[in-house]
């Protein structure tokens, strides 16, 4: 959508839930493109249908030296978000907090700047090049994600993960790391984890996301320093401990409401530190149409939640 369209359909949805007495905060969230980080090396933006990804600039290790220093340019995917958070902050005046952009961490980057198959090879026969195309691409999260704290000021949400509206401060950073279901536990100690680490110290501390069933690198990412939580979209809390996650380190999850119970008994068992995002509370018809029926449904539904919370 267009900086117009979100904020219009972020303020009916604010209206439209007010009903419901649970916990939803109010907030704007810009966005998530791939192409992000890489358009501050220069890499145009590539869209084909829905899908959208960074342009392909490195084609051989050498290709590296000649990479410039990551910036934010005018009319490239990095530099319209901070314009979009901009246009949230002066038509609200500043009343309702607005999130970071989706971060892609330096491995998902470089694999849009290079290609993974590349960018993997580069790590074993160029190692000297992958770890200067690595640490530019971490630079560059650290410009962008300052860039969008330092415009957004006290209303800056330093997360993009869903529903995970309210953090505490000084929680450090939030990363994108798709990237993990491909990579070897000998891999990621060698060639990754020392960029997480990197990112991790210059914020202190670090929460990773990462999609699909990256159980092969749980446990060695739960011992990675700095990391504080993990978000996994396509892993249970189940397959998580079963992984290696360290259950003293924060989960945060999305779990469906008839599931809470079970999830509730297996936090206090474990003594699991969990944040929990729970779906199954709000019916598929646009919210304009909800019946006075399907209202008194979604507020019984919440109680509900609340009880198995309480008990």
């Amino acid at each position: 959508m267009t900086k117009e369209e979100g904020l219009r359909a972020y303020l009916d949805e604010f209206i439209y839930r007010g009903f419901a007495q649970d916990d939803f905060i109010p907030s704007f969230f810009p966005g998530c493109k791939t192409s992000t980080i890489p358009s501050m090396f220069g890499a145009k933006e590539i869209i084909a249908g829905d899908d959208v990804k960074g342009e392909r600039i490195l084609f051989k290790p050498e290709d590296i030296d000649s990479l410039p220093e990551p910036t934010i340019s005018p009319n490239t995917p990095a530099h319209n978000w901070l314009e979009m958070q901009k246009y949230y902050i002066e038509e609200c005046e500043g009343e309702i907090p607005v999130h970071v952009c989706d971060m892609q961490g330096p491995m998902d980057v470089c694999g849009q700047l290079y290609g993974y198959e590349g960018l993997f090879l580069c790590a074993y026969d160029d190692e000297e090049r992958y770890v200067k195309l690595m640490q530019k691409a971490a630079d560059a999260f650290q410009l962008l994600w300052e860039a969008q704290a330092t415009l957004l000021g006290d209303k800056f949400v330093g997360t993009h993960l869903f529903g995970w509206s309210w953090i505490p401060e000084n929680v450090g950073a939030t990363m994108s790391v798709d990237s993990l279901v491909m990579l070897s536990k000998d891999f990621f100690d060698e060639f990754y984890k020392p960029y997480i680490e990197d990112i991790a110290k210059r914020f202190g501390g670090i929460t990773v996301h990462s999609c699909g069933n990256f159980g092969t690198v749980v446990e060695n990412l739960a011992k990675t320093d700095d990391v504080r939580a993990i978000n996994a979209s396509q892993m249970s809390v189940t397959e998580l401990l079963d992984n290696g996650w360290n259950p003293s380190k924060l989960m945060i999850v999305c779990e469906e409401a008839n599931n809470l119970p079970t999830l509730f008994n297996l936090a206090r068992e474990k003594n699991l530190f969990l944040d929990p995002t729970v779906g199954g509370i709000w019916p598929d018809d646009k919210p304009q149409n909800w019946t006075n029926e399907q209202k008194n449904a979604i507020i019984e539904k919440i109680n509900y939640l609340q009880q198995c919370a309480a008990t």
